[in-house]
């Protein structure tokens, strides 16, 4: 089974940025995508099924755009976007089959440390948006966990391990993540950097392998200022 993550940057479906994206993305072969800053349409030129979220707004955007999209090649059950956690970042979640193994999916745009939403005034004190999300999320985490294989993607705004920020808010990210794995800590091989884009996992399933992509197309112009991830699964 192999995940694909990647921030496209509110790149239009029209644009070539998102062209040249969604091409890689196919040749790569996904079984689940997690898009964020994504537009409705962003996966059409896949086929197979999406669910999304639009997030709050933290400025200005199109109509279609969503903070994040989940896609499977199978359809989706068990549909929620969680609204309370839309007035801070987004969360969108579903199961899919593979085989006969259901898995629940949940993608999500955890608040950057400037998040405000538009219009809010006064505005949020840094890092007030990413932790109050955390503290919301934490709970669903913890439910999803118990109820069976679950993997999560999406823009976590967060290296792993801490490199800078407050302490507060990088616990009240390990303590909403309790129980999870995240396999794309550290440095990506194939990029030599670290991500904030992040996979994790718990329950019957395990990483077998991560694998970087580069934000820039073959002939050197920027598509994103995200770099993609991929993960690839086993069931045990």
């Amino acid at each position: 089974m192999r995940v694909v993550n990647w921030n496209i940057e509110r790149r239009a479906p029209q644009s070539w940025q998102s062209v040249s994206l969604m091409e890689e993305i196919d040749e790569l072969a996904p079984d689940v995508i997690c898009l964020t800053e994504a537009w409705r349409q962003s996966a059409e030129p896949l086929g197979g099924f999406s669910i999304s979220a639009n997030g709050v707004a933290w400025s200005d955007q199109h109509p279609d755009e969503r903070k994040v999209l989940l896609w499977s090649r199978q359809p989706w059950r068990n549909v929620q976007v969680v609204d309370g956690l839309e007035v801070t970042g987004s969360t969108v979640t579903g199961t899919t089959s593979f085989g006969e193994t259901e898995v629940r999916f949940v993608g999500l745009c955890i608040p950057y440390h400037f998040a405000n939403p538009l219009g809010q005034e006064p505005r949020a004190k840094l890092w007030s948006q990413h932790e109050r999300f955390l503290q919301d999320l934490r709970p669903y985490l913890a439910q999803w966990r118990e109820e069976g294989p679950v993997i999560v993607a999406g823009d976590f705004n967060r290296r792993i391990p801490r490199s800078w920020g407050p302490k507060r808010s990088y616990a009240l990210l390990e303590s909403a993540f309790h129980g999870y794995e995240i396999p794309t800590s550290g440095i990506i091989d194939e990029i030599n950097d670290r991500t904030i884009d992040h996979v994790a996992f718990s329950a019957n399933v395990k990483a077998s392998r991560v694998i970087g992509r580069p934000a820039e197309a073959a002939d050197g112009r920027r598509r994103s200022d995200h770099f993609g991830i991929v993960v690839d699964f086993e069931f045990i």
